[in-house]
């Protein structure tokens, strides 16, 4: 179903279902994923988005991390056991702008346009065109509940001023 969101509709996420993606939408280690979330629920490992390869090659957006970041909003990959915490959670019942920009190994993650968390060494989960893809479920955790809006995916890394603009 739908509700009102930022940019006009959002999808509703039941707690229950998600949405597959095509497969291969992120296929290089260069890309930029932009997203509107209102969580209704902070439940630790519910991802937003998910992308994997395999079982041990995943990258997941978190509005709720687990205890290695207090629990905090989070980007997590499987590969490498990658935690970008954000210090943060993302509030809920309210729209927040997240964002993570990938280039070669280099990782920033951002809230409401702001820059959140910055490091290197970020696994190369897309190294083909097989990803698989997902909002709001994963192989293993309880499911998204809350509205999202506006997904877009960048086959480049965008830049800061770039992603602020998005938050708007």
């Amino acid at each position: 179903s739908y509700t009102t969101g930022v940019k006009g509709s959002a999808a509703v996420f039941d707690g229950n279902t998600g949405v597959r993606l095509p497969n291969g939408i992120i296929s290089g280690n260069k890309y930029t994923v932009s997203l509107w979330l209102k969580p209704t629920e902070l439940t630790a490992f519910t991802t937003t988005f998910f992308g994997a390869r395999t079982g041990d090659a995943w990258v997941s957006l978190l509005p709720m991390g687990h205890g290695w970041v207090n629990g905090n909003t989070m980007l997590w990959s499987g590969t490498a056991w990658y935690d970008a915490g954000l210090g943060m959670n993302i509030p809920v019942n309210q729209w927040s702008h997240l964002a993570f920009s990938v280039n070669n190994g280099a990782v920033n993650v951002y809230v409401n346009g702001v820059k959140k968390f910055s490091g290197v060494n970020f696994p190369n989960i897309f190294t083909n065109a097989n990803g698989i893809f997902s909002l709001g479920v994963n192989w293993w955790d309880i499911p998204y509940k809350g509205a999202m809006d506006d997904l877009r995916i960048y086959e480049t890394n965008l830049s800061d001023a770039q992603i602020q603009s998005l938050s708007f």
